[in-house]
């Protein structure tokens, strides 16, 4: 929901009060009668002058609940990433996995596949780097140790040759990378 709302998008754009407004017209509070979109209609009409349609009305309400779910779900995230930025064993990782399971329940709930397909790609796509990251290291590392070896190699030789056991040991070593 991090998309800009157009400039043309009437409801979307009125005040935050009025937004309140609206939100409890269909969402009353215990006891409140909830509205149908022709009485909000009427209300917005009476209360602010404002003129709309019950398309409009219906997809505002579609993307309200969206945008107050999104919103609380970002304040439940970064409750949780305090939270756990405050436990001196906490990894930054283990902190960005909070958010990420907050996001993916609350995808799940909503039903919104899409989203959540496309944040499991994310995940895996890091996962895949961080495996590519290690497997890189192992390579550079079993590179370092040939190097030595061929260093060693050099040096064996220019001191006039190698001795059946050092043979056998470069053998060894060099079945082993």
């Amino acid at each position: 929901m991090d998309k800009e709302i157009r400039a043309d998008a009437k409801l979307k754009n009125l005040p935050p009060e009025i937004l309140e407004d609206l939100w409890r017209f269909r969402n009353p509070e215990e006891d409140g009668e909830k509205l149908t979109f022709v009485a909000v209609l009427a209300e917005l009409q009476t209360r602010y002058g404002i003129v709309s349609s019950l398309a409009s009305l219906s997809e505002f309400y579609s993307w309200q609940r969206m945008e107050r779910r999104m919103t609380e779900a970002r304040a439940r995230a970064e409750q949780a990433r305090t939270l756990l930025a405050q436990d001196p064993n906490a990894t930054p990782e283990a902190i960005a996995n909070v958010g990420h399971m907050t996001f993916t329940s609350e995808m799940v709930q909503d039903g919104n596949v899409k989203a959540f397909v496309a944040l499991e790609k994310i995940r895996l796509a890091s996962r895949q780097l961080d495996f590519d990251h290690r497997r890189l290291q192992l390579l550079e590392g079993k590179a370092q140790r040939l190097d030595a070896l061929e260093a060693k190699a050099k040096e064996i030789h220019q001191a006039g040759g190698l001795s059946a056991e050092t043979l056998e040991m470069l053998e060894k070593q060099l079945k082993l990378l």
